[in-house]
This record gives structure tokens, C-alpha cells and sequence, in this order.
């Protein structure tokens, strides 16, 4: 029998401090600690049990004025952040080292000198960059919270209302310790915190499997860039019978061919992450799930941090949100496309393993994008090109049928673009936008007119 079984009292108090030092952190939790025993209040067992006999409230207070320092909002994006950079220095941690700084950017700047001559978009205007994946994080965190921050306000406002209904159960001792003292802010603390993990372990996660500024299928760096993460390269690149040099190159070519969208063409970032934001914002909440998870965890904070956010989303989408859901994967599937066939068709004559690598980018878009597997548990969004094939060979016919000029100009406007029908049959599109019998008449019947008045004249 273990110290702590054998002494119910201690096992209570490792429990309390535990639940300190994961809402508040090691550092905040130690200065609280300190605070009692400066008011003559040991954090032992004896004085656990005892702790109905002083003014607890004192000690709450404090509690709540240290966690209410963490910041405002539904996510405490601190705490979400530095488990983030945790979780990465631990596990994953990386450098640059200024050999793999200049392989990155030499490759970007080849890859957007192959690109010149292959599209009418200009390159965007800032440093081309190579970042650890805690660079990729600190770039990709603001686009990241305004994301996620809908959605995780409809999910703090139920654990928050599914943790006062516990509360309620809770014995009258044991309420009678917060000494009359409103639960809902610390609670809505509490929250935050333990939402700040949740966003943090999927950021993380994000960080070290992202190439560059856009691959997740979402452009979550702004500004006009363009990048890549070695390391992330290189893992994908392990095992791979390509050379790692022709691998960096054709992920060169498609960050620089994205980054160029993304930066270039005025509407086009804000329109994805408006049609993200629409659809998040009427996310539906299974309240079921969630008072299920938070009696489970009887506010144990370890299992309070293995909350599963992917089954707190009502299964049923609403109607406006398929509209905008219908609107978001059209759209990456047309900004998928093109950089796919641009890209091939650049590096077509470049590299050799081009068309394999080409497939292996595609089937990573269409079916295991980081962002699909990130933003599906934390947001109830499963972001997906369906129509990745049909875009990618959309472009190539504008390619063949109108030219690199024409095929990119399409991009000046988002009703110039084609529609999801005729993804499915793109002849039809080109035979559209051609000039039509009736107008061919109208120029010929307004040429007749001119030269009749120049001959009357």
C-alpha cells in the first residue's frame, strides 16, 4: 500500500495542489503555497482537513486573484502557449543551423525564380525564411486563436454551466469553506486554463507536421512571406527514396506558389477564414457529453486536462452552416488545385521523382491534412478539398485552353471563378466564357454600321 493510500488526507491534498499547478502553473501555485504557510496555514494533511475552521476565505481570494492575472477570455492563451513550447522543447525540440537556413532559402528562391515564367502573380515581398517548428508556432498563433476562439466560447460557456450544476451536489461543509464567496469566477479561470492545454496540445501538434505557411490548408501566417521547417521536411523526406534535396525543392515550389496566392490576391485569406469563422460560430454544443465528462472527472485535475473536445459537437451541421462549409472546401479545393498544377508542371522538367511526389501531396491534402486532423477535435470542422482532382485538372485545362495569363486572372475576382459544377465538367466553363454567337453578331452588325458611315462620308 502506497504513503498516499494509506493516508486519505495526503491523497486529498496531493489532489488540491495537483489541480493548483495545473490551472495556475508551477510558479504561481509555489507563491500561493508560500502565502498560506505565511498565514500559518501548512499544506499537510492535518491542516487540509482543518481547513473549516479558519477563514478560507482568504486563501479563495487569492486563489482567484492569481487566476484571474492569467487573462480574459474563453482560451487562456498563455497557459496554451507555453504548454505549446513545452511540448515541443520536450519532445520535439529543433534548431536551424545556419547550413539548413541557407538550404531553405536558396531552394525558395530557386523555386520562385521556376515559377516566374509559369504564373502572372507576382512573388510576395518579404524575406524568404527557414524556422524551428517554435518559430512556425510564435508566426501562426494570432490566425490560430481567431480561429478557434468561437468556438471555444460556446464550449467554455457549457463546462462552465455543466461544473455550477456538480457544484450543486457538492456537500454543504465543504461549500461552506468558499466562506459565501461567487464560484463562477474561478470556475470560468479554471476553464480557461484547462482550455488553454486542449488549444495548446493541438497547436503543438500543428507545429510538427506544418512545412511552411499555408500546407495545413489553412493560411494561418500572415504577412508576405514565404517559409519552410526543415525538420518537418526532413521527417517527411525520411524513408522516401527521393533525394532530400529534390524533396526540399517541390515543397519549395508549392509554399512559394501558395504563399504568392495568399499574400497576392487581396480577398482571398480573409474569404477562408470568414467561411471558417462563419461556420464555428453556430457550432452546436452536445451538452450531454459534456456533463457526463465533467461527473466523470469529480474535478480530478489530471482528468480534468483528458477532456475529449471531439465529442462535445452535435452531429448535425446546420443549414447555414453547410452553405459556408460547402463554400470553404470549394474554395481550398480551387487553391489546392493550382498549386498543385502549377506546380507540376514546374518541376515537371526539374525533378525527376516529380509525378510521385506530386500523388503524395495530393492524397496528404485530400485525406490526412494537418489541418483536418487538428481542426476536426478542437473546432467539430472537418476541413477538406473534396474535389482536389477535379480543381487540379481545372487549371491544367485553363493552362492548355486560355493561357498562363487568362488561367490567373480568374484569381482578380471570386465570381470569375468556377463554380463546383464545373469542376465536374470544366469544357463546359471555357465554352462559357468564350464570346457568344450573339455577340459575335453584335460586333459584326456594329462593323457594318462603321464602315457604311465611312463610305457615306
Amino acid at each position: 500500500m502506497s504513503e498516499n493510500e494509506s493516508d486519505p488526507g495526503r491523497s486529498q491534498h496531493d489532489q488540491w495542489e495537483q489541480m493548483l499547478r495545473a490551472v495556475m502553473g508551477d510558479e504561481a501555485a509555489d507563491r500561493l503555497l508560500e502565502q498560506m504557510r505565511a498565514a500559518g496555514v501548512e499544506p499537510s494533511a492535518s491542516s487540509m482537513q482543518a481547513l473549516g475552521d479558519m477563514d478560507f476565505s482568504l486563501v479563495m481570494n487569492q486563489l482567484r486573484e492569481l487566476l484571474g492575472s492569467s487573462g480574459e477570455g474563453p482560451v487562456n492563451w498563455k497557459i496554451g502557449e507555453r504548454f505549446a513550447r513545452e511540448t515541443i522543447q520536450r519532445e520535439h525540440f529543433d534548431t536551424v543551423t545556419a547550413e539548413q537556413g541557407d538550404r531553405v532559402r536558396e531552394a525558395l528562391s530557386v523555386a520562385s525564380l521556376w515559377l516566374d515564367p509559369a504564373v502572372q502573380i507576382d512573388p510576395c515581398t518579404g524575406p524568404n525564411q527557414a524556422w524551428s517548428r517554435l518559430d512556425w508556432l510564435a508566426h501562426s498563433l494570432p490566425t490560430f486563436r481567431r480561429l478557434t476562439e468561437p468556438v471555444a466560447e460556446n464550449v467554455a460557456r457549457a463546462f462552465l454551466d455543466a461544473f455550477l450544476e456538480q457544484l450543486e451536489h457538492v456537500p454543504e461543509e465543504i461549500r461552506s469553506m468558499l466562506g459565501g464567496m461567487d464560484p463562477e469566477p474561478m470556475l470560468r479561470n479554471l476553464i480557461s486554463s484547462l482550455m488553454g492545454i486542449q488549444y495548446g496540445h493541438g497547436l503543438a501538434e500543428l507545429a510538427l507536421v506544418s512545412f511552411g505557411t499555408s500546407d495545413t490548408g489553412l493560411p494561418l501566417v500572415e504577412g508576405q512571406t514565404a517559409a519552410l521547417v526543415p525538420a518537418n521536411v526532413a521527417d517527411f523526406s525520411d524513408g522516401l527514396d527521393t533525394p532530400d534535396e529534390e524533396v526540399r525543392l517541390f515543397v519549395a515550389v508549392r509554399e512559394q506558389a501558395a504563399a504568392r496566392l495568399y499574400s497576392r490576391i487581396p480577398w482571398l485569406r480573409a474569404r477562408v477564414l470568414d467561411s471558417v469563422s462563419a461556420y464555428a460560430r453556430e457550432i452546436e454544443i452536445n451538452t450531454d457529453s459534456i456533463e457526463e465528462q465533467v461527473r466523470e472527472s469529480g474535478f480530478d485535475p489530471e482528468k480534468m486536462q483528458e477532456f475529449d473536445l471531439s465529442k462535445v459537437f452535435a452531429s448535425e451541421p446546420t443549414e447555414s452552416q453547410t452553405a459556408a462549409l460547402a463554400q470553404l472546401e470549394h474554395l481550398l479545393s480551387l487553391v489546392e488545385g493550382w498549386v498543385s498544377a502549377v506546380s507540376l508542371h514546374v518541376v515537371s522538367a526539374q525533378l525527376p521523382d516529380a509525378v510521385a511526389l506530386g500523388e503524395m501531396f495530393t492524397r496528404r491534402s485530400a485525406s490526412s491534412s494537418p489541418a483536418q486532423r487538428t481542426f476536426g477535435p478542437l473546432v467539430g470542422l472537418e476541413i477538406r478539398p473534396r474535389k482536389l482532382r477535379e480543381a487540379q485538372r481545372f487549371w491544367q485545362l485553363a493552362t492548355d485552353r486560355v493561357g498562363v495569363a487568362e488561367r490567373d486572372r480568374l484569381w482578380s475576382h471570386p465570381d470569375l471563378l468556377p463554380t463546383s459544377e464545373d469542376l465536374e465538367k470544366p469544357e463546359g466553363f471555357f465554352e462559357k466564357s468564350a464570346p457568344s454567337a450573339v455577340e459575335e453578331e453584335l460586333d459584326a452588325f456594329l462593323a457594318q454600321l462603321l464602315d457604311e458611315g465611312d463610305a457615306h462620308d
